[in-house]
């Protein structure tokens, strides 16, 4: 099935598709929960620069909520989980028993071998603890004294004490979780006290069936998967290609294949991406100003951002300062179905303020001094719970 769509037409069913258009969520909690559910996933990161990664992904579709809810929200109420899905996600519950088939190759060989030999007992104890102690941190493991000693480290992870390789290493085989976070910082149980009973009964998923899974998720949480590069949006999906997955999910029309006039690439979409698209085509595009996160979903795929959006976008937190374009923590800056700007921030808690270090109109944009703008700005500091915005020129917007 290949469906023949405008610019116009991706693009409204890509905000559709990643819960920035036609989807009225409840402000709060509720909506917390509906948007986390549609979307299926989202992008960890723990940098709190204006709020983190993942509460940014929020605060763009859902009114009445700060930094930091999300999380305590998923912990909370077991309506997700911590693993690997393209990065570090929160996953809603339900998928699972789908990474239990990750879970089960967890861990890197090198990574086990390293440790083994420097802290044969590392892993063994570190386990001991968390089903004696837990939900338990590497704080309370340092406290305890167990697997302490020079750091480990090999080349393909970060150094990282022995405590804390042995808590990384279980998690990844699923056999302890992340409970909750404090500060950011993760504590551990055994899954089988994290996760409900319901979703450990039955054996993992075959490695076809967990790539079709995957696949078939990433798709539906960016809306337009491009089929050619893409890398940070097919990641952990290399080898899907290869093995025929999309190929045989389009012969058997549980995924749909999207042209895009003007656009030489194919986009992947879910099997009823013609049905919400008429869905999306129902509701007036919404005109107010939202501030999207450098990880948002909508930006997975940053091939897609600049052809199907003209949005040259490249997050560049973790690059050297001199080669920065625009700025650390850059946020883009969403109208209705156009880009109109992008601004560096900092959040300051302690002065209850947001400072703009920088502003760039995109072609055809919108300008700082726009009242849309204006307004914008006004809502996120409510999300932030600051008080005043201080602009580049030095100039105060006092919260109204």
């Amino acid at each position: 099935m290949q469906l023949e769509w405008t610019v116009s037409q991706a693009r409204l069913y890509q905000l559709y598709a990643t819960g920035l258009h036609a989807r009225d969520y409840p402000t709060g909690a509720a909506g917390i929960v509906a948007s986390f559910r549609d979307l299926g996933s989202i992008q960890l990161d723990p940098l709190p620069v204006m709020g983190r990664n993942h509460d940014l992904v929020i605060q763009s579709r859902v009114e009445g909520v700060h930094p930091g809810e999300l999380l305590d929200l998923i912990h909370r109420e077991r309506l997700g989980f911590e693993y690997w899905d393209k990065a570090l996600c929160a996953i809603t519950i339900e998928s699972f028993p789908w990474f239990r088939a990750l879970m089960s190759k967890g861990g890197s060989r090198c990574w086990d071998d390293q440790l083994a030999h420097a802290y044969p007992d590392a892993v063994k104890r570190v386990h001991e603890a968390v089903i004696a102690d837990g939900p338990i941190s590497s704080v309370e493991l340092k406290k305890l004294g167990i697997a302490q000693g020079d750091e480990v480290s090999s080349k393909s992870w970060r150094s990282s004490k022995p405590a804390n390789a042995a808590l990384d290493l279980l998690w990844n085989r699923g056999l302890i979780s992340v409970s909750h976070r404090q500060n950011h910082r993760r504590y551990f149980d055994l899954t089988e006290r994290v996760i409900p009973q319901e979703h450990l009964d039955g054996d993992p998923p075959s490695r076809e069936e967990f790539l079709e899974y995957l696949l078939l998720g990433r798709v539906r949480t960016v809306g337009l998967l491009p089929t050619r590069g893409g890398a940070e949006a097919w990641a952990m999906l290399q080898g899907v290609r290869s093995d025929g997955v999309p190929n045989r999910l389009l012969t058997d029309e549980r995924l749909a294949l999207v042209h895009v006039e003007g656009i030489d690439t194919l986009f992947y979409a879910p099997a009823d991406a013609q049905q919400s698209l008429a869905v999306a085509e129902r509701t007036a595009i919404e005109t107010d100003v939202r501030f999207l996160a450098p990880l948002d979903p909508l930006l997975w795929a940053r091939t897609a951002a600049a052809t199907l959006w003209n949005l040259d976008y490249v997050w560049e937190v973790y690059k050297p300062v001199a080669k920065r374009r625009f700025g650390y923590y850059v946020l883009p800056v969403l109208c209705g179905d156009r880009f109109v700007g992008r601004f560096d921030g900092r959040y300051l808690r302690e002065e209850k303020a947001l400072h703009v270090l920088s502003y760039q109109e995109e072609s055809r944009g919108l300008s700082l001094s726009h009242p849309a703008i204006y307004d914008g700005f006004q809502r996120f500091l409510e999300y932030l719970d600051g008080e005043r915005i201080v602009l580049p020129t030095g100039e105060i917007w006092e919260r109204e």
